[in-house]
């Protein structure tokens, strides 16, 4: 994993400029992060520049808390919208800003850890 601690960060939609998190601060060690079904893959207030790893195909996506994102809704395309106990990602983004862009796929299916994949494409970084 790439570490460079301190490092803070604010995430806005690209497009819109909406605020999509509040003030976070990089993950210090693997130690932090939880591959356990159900609950939070990385702690509040948090975020990870993915590795691959854990999350296939996302390697080098920003990884956050599912109750850090803020002015956010499920996908209007309901066909992104699959999974058994809660959203499994498997069909592409799933979530929108407020104004209707999309920026990311939440993961929170059972069988999963639980966190936020940021589309790196899709968002802008406020460090």
């Amino acid at each position: 994993m790439r570490h460079s601690f301190g490092k803070f960060m604010r995430i806005s939609c690209k497009y819109c400029d909406i605020e999509l998190t509040n003030s976070l601060v990089e993950v210090q060690s693997v130690g932090q992060l939880s591959e356990i079904d159900g609950e939070d893959f990385i702690p509040m207030g948090q975020f990870l520049i993915s590795n691959g790893d854990y999350y296939t195909g996302t390697k080098n996506k920003i990884i956050i808390n599912i109750k850090d994102l803020k002015n956010s809704k499920n996908h209007t395309d309901l066909t992104r919208l699959n999974g058994c106990c809660g959203l499994d990602g498997t069909d592409g983004p799933n979530k929108q800003c407020l104004n209707g862009h999309e920026i990311g796929t939440e993961k929170s299916d059972c069988w999963m850890a639980h966190s936020i994949v940021l589309d790196n494409d899709k968002i802008i970084k406020i460090e």
